[in-house]
């Protein structure tokens, strides 16, 4: 190798760990401000699940079956339509009797109130840090009608989405207990045990995939709303975590062409869900308009 050569090797090297680096500290930096925000959002996610089973513990153990204590009370006589203890018509006599206990739809307000606020925070902040990484002074308007829009669709399907998967994991704790003949108290044992699983893992699932969903489309907006930055960069979650899909770490692309695994930025949701639930990665600026 020429001198010339090894010269302008070493300094490509230079550059590549350069840009790694500043990579690593706008990752930090995005990961730190999502993850306060998440820590905010879940208490008041556990609160709406708590509600949530409250109210259906409350419906199930207003059911009444006369002359019988609680202990001798079997989950088929929920079920008066039911002859037979057969798989199919348990699950026909569950999907109508869930709907007497639990309302999808009824639930959508209060999780709309306990989300919004957070989404809304998370895509402000994230716009306002995009103005700052490209040199823009001006505050970022997280009311202008593109951005209040996406936050009233986001949440909206995001509660929807929340509420429906309840209603399925209920439907199913149920057609269990009719297949074991369970008492009432069992019932009630398995119902909790939904939402057990509702305010643990199942609240820090949500927690980041729309707070880290909200900020990325935040950044973005803030990238299309300056008019200037041309070009931008995929930016991993720097762990072993990271789907394959998501390997493109210094992948950079126009400004609205899609990266190779097909999404305009991380948590585009108009990508399948696979590339989106518990992504962690975000994305830099990377050439801007020279200005006139």
């Amino acid at each position: 190798m020429t001198t010339n050569a090894a010269v302008i090797q070493a300094a490509a090297a230079i550059i590549l760990k350069d840009a790694k680096d500043e990579r690593d500290i706008i990752w930090r930096a995005f990961a730190d401000r999502t993850e306060a925000i998440e820590d905010k959002f879940k208490p008041k996610l556990r609160t709406a699940f708590t509600k949530q089973e409250k109210s259906v513990l409350a419906k199930l153990r207003g059911k009444r079956i006369p002359d019988t204590s609680d202990a001798e009370k079997s989950i088929y006589a929920l079920f008066s339509d039911v002859l037979l203890k057969a798989s199919e018509e348990a699950e026909a006599a569950v999907e109508k009797f869930v709907d007497t206990i639990y309302t999808a739809s009824a639930w959508q307000v209060i999780f709309t109130e306990a989300e919004l606020p957070f989404m809304t925070l998370a895509y402000g902040e994230a716009g306002q840090a995009a103005y700052a990484e490209i040199g823009i002074q001006a505050a970022f308007n997280v009311n202008n009608p593109r951005a209040t829009q996406f936050l009233k669709d986001r949440t909206f399907e995001s509660v929807k989405g929340i509420n429906e998967e309840t209603r399925a994991k209920l439907k199913r704790a149920l057609v269990k207990s009719f297949d074991a003949g369970e008492s009432i108290p069992e019932v009630s044992k398995r119902i909790a045990e939904v939402f057990d699983i509702n305010r643990g893992s199942r609240t820090d699932k949500i927690a980041r995939t729309e707070i880290v969903g909200a900020s990325n489309n935040g950044t973005y907006a803030g990238y299309v709303e300056s008019g200037i930055v041309l070009t931008h960069t995929w930016i991993d979650s720097r762990d072993d975590k990271v789907r394959d899909s998501h390997r493109i770490d210094g992948q950079t692309r126009e400004l609205g062409k899609p990266f190779s695994n097909g999404l305009l930025h991380p948590h585009d949701f108009n990508g399948p869900a696979k590339e989106v639930i518990h992504c962690r990665c975000t994305l830099s600026a990377d050439k801007l308009k020279e200005a006139a």
